[in-house]
């Protein structure tokens, strides 16, 4: 089956896609933020200490997909709030692990059962064998992206235009 060329940004999957994920992301900000006083990248960041601690401040901030800058800020700021704790690395001397509080943990329990309601609720319109197949296919796609991605750094660093900076 060939598939007609996009003839608009609008048509492009890449549009599609961040569309979908900027209604998602929006749904669970009001929801958070009306309910939890919390804004998305603070959700993110909860929600990965919350599976995955301790993470050190680079790693979170990668697998948040935020800036390490702004990842400082918003850990100080949970920090602040009781969410949040430093930790000291005990395989780096100068590093730090960020962890959960009991608050935290409390709240990341509360919040996360909702979050997996809204993403069934959202799938809810797929069959389970189309919902299986955009679980493969998403996978599929982000492994390629990130070979992609990759491409696209190493020739940039090659031209002299960008850091050579790998991405995960």
């Amino acid at each position: 089956m060939t598939r007609p060329v996009p003839a608009n940004l609008k048509e492009l999957f890449s549009y599609r896609l961040n569309r979908l994920a900027f209604v998602s992301s929006r749904i669970a900000a009001r929801v958070n933020e009306s309910q939890y006083e919390l804004g998305s990248r603070d959700w993110r960041i909860i929600g990965l200490l919350g599976a995955f601690a301790p993470l050190s401040l680079n790693a979170l901030a990668h697998e948040a997909n935020i800036d390490k800058s702004q990842a400082s800020r918003s850990v100080a700021e949970l920090i602040e709030r009781g969410y949040v704790k430093r930790g000291a690395d005990e395989s780096d001397g100068r590093g730090v692990r960020l962890d959960l509080t009991p608050q935290g943990r409390a709240l990341y329990r509360k919040v996360f059962p909702k979050a997996v309601d809204r993403n069934e609720k959202m799938l809810s319109v797929l069959t389970d064998e189309e919902r299986e197949v955009l679980e493969r296919a998403l996978d599929k796609l982000t492994d390629h992206a990130i070979g992609l991605l990759e491409e696209v750094r190493v020739k940039s660093a090659k031209d002299g235009k960008a850091p050579a900076r790998k991405e995960k």
